[in-house]
């Protein structure tokens, strides 16, 4: 409507003194950054409210025994074929560690998928972030899963070579709401949801290691019963 506005009035706005003119247009422009700015807004909230639900629905997910390393690979596989589809250009060396003896546990698959679907996906955001951003040409992005077997638990390492995670902002990582990312592309929803399906339905723990410039490495402990 602000463009229709501008070009109905533009046979006016011709004759006005040169100021005047700048001075509208610097208006238009203004109103239009800051519909945009609202409409980021908006689709942040709107992410907000579905994780909110989503989670609300999946807080009491059925156990029952599982192979850890099938499931961490079925993760692995959905996010790296979620973000090429959102971005055809998108590339990153995928390595795999996985613990033969790690297999069995028991746990609520489905909540443990978008753990680790969340964890996965912010280190593909950080390996891409560092590759489009740093112009190094030597650099090569890469996101590492492994298993290990604890006896009476197990351990999940997901580790990407990206941007890091600034030691000031660390202890923040788990708090819902917080976000590194830009307006409209994080809720601040997901490490949050993740920490709480670790520790309060799973009885494990959650840990970030982190050097700026260097990596970022996600530590899940899990109970085997």
């Amino acid at each position: 409507m602000l463009d229709e506005l501008k070009e109905a009035a533009d046979p006016g706005i011709a004759t006005l003194d040169e100021d005047i003119r700048a001075e509208i247009d610097e208006v238009v422009q203004m109103l239009t950054g800051n519909l945009e700015k609202i409409a980021e807004h908006g689709r942040r909230a709107d992410g907000i409210v579905k994780s909110m639900l989503e989670h609300s629905r999946g807080v009491s997910g059925e156990r029952r025994e599982v192979d850890l390393n099938a499931l961490v690979d079925e993760a692995l596989n959905l996010a790296y074929h979620g973000a090429r589809a959102q971005d055809a250009g998108f590339n990153i060396t995928l390595e795999r560690d996985l613990d033969p003896a790690a297999a069995a546990i028991e746990l609520a698959p489905q909540e443990m998928t978008r753990v680790f679907l969340n964890l996965i996906g912010n280190g593909f955001y950080a390996a891409n972030k560092r590759a489009r951003s740093n112009g190094e040409a030597a650099y090569r992005p890469t996101l590492m899963v492994s298993t290990r077997d604890l006896g009476e638990a197990v351990e999940v390492r997901v580790r990407d070579n990206g941007t890091g995670i600034p030691p000031e902002i660390r202890d923040k990582l788990f708090q819902p709401f917080f976000t590194t990312k830009p307006t409209g592309e994080g809720t601040g929803l997901g490490l949050s949801i993740s920490y709480d399906i670790v520790t309060q339905q799973h009885g494990g723990a959650i840990e970030v290691d982190s050097k700026e410039g260097a990596y970022t490495e996600f530590t899940v402990r899990l109970p085997r019963h």
